[in-house]
């Protein structure tokens, strides 16, 4: 091969390099865009990292760590916005699928309809913030030792919606189990990640549990876990 030819040859090879980190840097998915419902996201939706919690609203030590950020909201969303973090709530009837608890189920599938309307967060609290006082508070349903919480009234989780301003749309959607397959689908790609809830995902942290006694402490060192601090 002449000097010209090598040459050529030099400057394809680096044209093709250039090209592969190209590609790779615009097939590279943001956090928003690994996001399985925005409605279900806090934070920057152009933050560059992404914090995803599996739960079910049934499972005591999920809504633990709930209660803890609840409590601790404006910290949690400051260390949010200070580390670039976009967080997301991947709701499952987890519980429902390996206990038959119909809580679980009914509970995730209204959940999901008021996300429709742009107010999972509102349901979502308000759902955990009801379970608390009306169980949680009372040592009903807060371990596997406790107390479990029976059969909850037909329109328990209507009630909810209701407090926060929902109205028949969503009673249909509760009604007619318009949200089903959405929750199937998502609760059967969550089995394939979590093991065990609530399960927790951020970067290359991943962990499983947290006790009913930790508090704002716990939040942060899954946090920083995450970052690798």
């Amino acid at each position: 091969m002449n000097k010209i030819g090598r040459t050529v040859a030099i400057v394809g090879v680096i044209v093709a390099l250039f090209a592969v980190i190209i590609l790779n840097s615009s097939t590279k998915q943001s956090a928003a865009d690994q996001v399985w419902d925005q409605a279900a996201t806090m934070g920057d939706a152009g933050a560059k990292n992404l914090y995803v919690m599996y739960t079910d609203i049934m499972c005591p030590y999920c809504v633990a760590f709930s209660q803890v950020v609840m409590e601790n909201e404006e910290k949690f969303e400051q260390y949010l916005a200070d580390n670039h973090i976009l967080f997301e709530v991947r709701l499952t009837d987890y519980i429902y699928e390996g206990h038959g608890i119909q809580s679980s189920r009914d509970s995730a599938e209204a959940t999901y309809c008021a996300a429709r309307e742009n107010k999972f967060w509102e349901y979502y609290h308000g759902a955990l913030r009801t379970l608390d006082k009306d169980y949680f508070s009372k040592g009903i349903g807060i371990s596997k030792t406790a107390p479990s919480i029976g059969d909850l009234p037909d329109d328990y989780w209507l009630k909810i919606g209701h407090e926060i301003g929902l109205g028949e749309e969503f009673d249909q959607c509760v009604a007619n189990h318009e949200t089903a397959d959405e929750l199937d689908k998502n609760t059967a790609k969550a089995a394939q990640i979590a093991s065990g809830m609530p399960y927790f995902k951020f970067n290359r942290f991943t962990t499983a549990g947290f006790d009913n006694n930790w508090g704002w402490e716990y939040v942060e060192m899954y946090l920083d876990a995450g970052l690798g601090k």
